[in-house]
This record gives C-alpha cells, structure tokens and sequence, in this order.
C-alpha cells in the first residue's frame, strides 16, 4: 500500500510520536510498503531548528527508505501554553499545503494526536486526494488538557471537544494505544467496528539490557542507589512529589536521584531543589535517543510517575516499555491501563499516585532487596520481548488499515506501489 502519515515529531526527534511512527514505518516499508510521513523540521524539545533546516519551507530526505517531508512551521520549546497553541496551528496549514501540493498519490492517510490539529491536517489533506483517512489516538485529547487544568475556558474547551467528535466521526478507523482509550471512545458513540487497539511497543534490539557503566563514575554515582527518572518534565508527571521523596531520603547517602530531560517544569523542578539544598538530586539535560540505554543501566531502579488525575487511567506510559526492555526494575505511580501492564508482567512495585512515602518505602524496599529487584527487572525483559516488540505491533496496525479498506470496497492486494510516483 502507499500509506501517507501525519505526525508533527519525527526522528531524530526524541520523544513517544517520533519513535512509534519511525519505528512502524520502518517496518512497513521492509513488507513493501511505501511510506510518506509529512512531519515539521527537527526543533523539538527546545524549539532550536538546525541550521541545516533554515532557509526553506520544505525539505526532503529519506530515512531508512521512508519518504520524508519536513515542513517549515513557527517552532516553540516544549512550555507555555499560548506558543506551542500557535505552533500546532502553524504546522496542520504548513502540513496541510505540503501533503495537498507535495506528495503523489496514496491509498490510504493517517493522522496521529495527541495534538488533534496534525490529525485535522491530515483529514484535510485525505479529502482532496479522496482516499480514506485513519486517526490514530495517542493521548486522549482535550481530556489531557483539561484533567491537568490547562485550559480551562469553556468556549475553547467546547471547541476542542467538537474537534475531537468531528475527527472521530469522520475516520474510516480509530486506532488506540491502549484499550482503556478504545473502550472510552466506544463509549462517545464512535461504532465499535471502526475501532482498533494497537499498543506501543519497543525496539527489543535497541532497548537492551546493559552492564553498569561509565556514566555512574563519570557523575560520582559510584557508591550510590540510582532513583532514576527519565524523560519529559511537565505538568502530566508531577516530579515535585519526587523532589519530596528526595527529600525524606535526604539524610541517607545511599539514594542518588538523578532527573534527565527537559519540559515545562524542568528549571523550576532544578530551582526548587537548588531552594532546598538537595545534594542527593542531580538535573540532566536531554540525551540522545542513542544514550539512553546507557542512562538506563547505569539506574538502580526507574521511576514512572503520574499525577492522580482521571485521565491517566486510559494510557500506558511508552517509558515503561523501555525500562522494561533494559531490564531495570520501576516504580510506577499510576493506576489503570499502565498498573494492570505492570502487574502482569510483574516488572516493579506501583505505588498510589503524588505519594511521596509511598515512592520512599519502594525505593528502600528494593535497595535493601537486590534479588527482589533483579528479577522484576528480568520479569520486565521477559514480558515485553514476548508481548510488545515494535515489529509486531507494526504488523498489527498494517492489519488495521487492510481491514478498514477492504471493509470499504478497497481491494488492497491490487494496491501497487509506485516508488517514482510517491515521490513527486
């Protein structure tokens, strides 16, 4: 098939989005699949564009035989609400002009959330070719953003919610990340047959299980118990229940805490514990896709937390199949879809959400029992590399899209792939 998909966040980008559609086109384009992916120029988390990126309005490259269109757009960091709103609006007109007057033709298009206005480029551009258009639901948007509180005006909030109907209402299919989401958009009165599952997954090659590394030694970690916590710092996470937890451990040299990534609450998390003279916290910026394993083996056990809002109990942390992957062992502070996964592969200890005893009892917990810990760390190896490798779920969600079409009339084995053609 000529599968053409929208998504803001592209590799090298870091982050859930850009690692899920690489990874699946990836793979489809290995089944003979030819895959367009309309994205924006490399800028996230900060906001910095390249300089190989400047001075054009699209650009085209070809990575890992996936067509790529890199589109020009107003660029924001990951912070402040009215900027990163102009931001996603900017990229669904620049991906919209582009997936309209720059790609050939296709048999199918697909849009990916948790920004619903890349979903909307992607419907856009799906009714001018007149080709049938797949939503794909990472998050459950607005009800992320209003659960956090975010947004909180009623006239924008009804607005965002119309979107999500419209958008609902208008797929040939809906595919989720987790089933708790599947179940809850049922449950708007979106057909049953038209929605899908297909959970995130990881590259069991890449995510691999290491040996303690330089890294521990290059940061004085050495002699230390790792509490780490990786990825995005933002209002969904609540992290200052973790600096909390820092602080009851403070007086035990023990227990290291170490914060890698960057977000809207990364220089005021950093702030805070310079406030509070947390010698037993260290602050790292964003790493390398390439890195993180490394920063994986060097940890003693992986935090995954979540604030205690609804909305969490319809999703599945993608760091938690990482972590699983690099067979470390975590603490989860959620509940629904992320805890029964934890559960069933019996991978760590889940604690109530915001929590800070709760977190400190589990980190001692399985400093002082090492065997404890080594096998939720393999249990979590185990699971994912049996259930949740990136190449199966790429296959299912290729399964999703024959479905769909064929349920429309398609004859999707008379599909041919023109390479010369979808490339124009």
């Amino acid at each position: 098939m000529r599968i053409l998909f929208f998504c803001q966040y592209f590799t090298p980008e870091m982050g859930a989005p850009a690692a899920r559609t690489h990874e699946h086109a990836r793979r489809w384009v290995a089944q003979g699949h030819d895959v367009t992916v309309v994205c924006g120029v490399p800028n996230h988390p900060y906001g910095i564009v390249p300089d190989a990126y400047r001075g054009k309005w699209l650009y085209r490259e070809e990575i890992d035989g996936i067509h790529v269109l890199r589109c020009r757009f107003f660029v924001a960091p990951n912070r402040g609400v009215f900027k990163r709103c102009l931001s996603f609006l900017s990229f669904m007109l620049s991906a919209s002009f582009f997936g309209i007057t720059s790609t050939g033709k296709c048999d199918v298009v697909i849009g990916t959330t948790p920004q619903m206005l890349c979903a909307l480029g992607g419907y856009v551009v799906s009714c001018f070719k007149r080709r049938p258009f797949i939503l794909e639901v990472r998050d459950l948007w607005p009800k992320h953003i209003i659960d956090l509180g975010t947004i909180t005006n009623p006239l924008v909030i009804r607005g965002l919610k119309g979107l999500e109907m419209f958008l609902y209402r208008r797929s040939k299919a809906v595919i989720a990340v987790a089933e708790a989401s599947r179940a809850h958009i049922e449950s708007r009165g979106i057909p049953a047959s038209t929605l899908f599952t297909v959970t995130n997954g990881i590259d069991e090659t890449f995510f691999v299980p290491l040996p303690k590394n330089g890294l521990r030694a290059e940061h004085g970690w050495s002699d230390k118990f790792v509490v780490l916590y990786i990825g995005t710092h933002g209002l969904s996470q609540g992290l200052e229940t973790i600096l909390e937890t820092a602080t009851l451990l403070q007086e035990d040299r023990r227990y290291q805490f170490v914060f890698v990534g960057s977000g809207a609450e990364w220089d005021v998390l950093r702030d805070g514990a310079a406030a509070q003279a947390l010698d037993n916290v260290t602050f790292l910026p964003y790493q390398e896709k390439a890195r993180m394993p490394a920063f994986y083996a060097a940890a003693d056990v992986c935090l995954v937390p979540l604030k205690k809002r609804d909305v969490f109990r319809y999703n599945i942390p993608s760091k938690m199949f990482e972590i699983m992957a690099c067979a470390r062992p975590m603490i989860l502070g959620a509940t629904g879809q992320a805890r029964q996964l934890l559960e069933e592969a019996q991978a760590g200890i889940a604690v109530e959400p915001e929590d800070a005893g709760a977190y400190r009892d589990a980190i001692v917990r399985l400093a002082t029992n090492p065997e404890e810990a080594a096998t939720l760390a393999q249990n979590g190896r185990d699971h994912v590399v049996a259930f949740y490798t990136r190449t199966e779920k790429a296959d299912a969600f290729v399964d999703c899209i024959e479905v769909t079409l064929k349920g429309l009339g398609v004859d999707v084995e008379a599909c041919e792939v023109s390479p010369l053609e979808s490339r124009k």
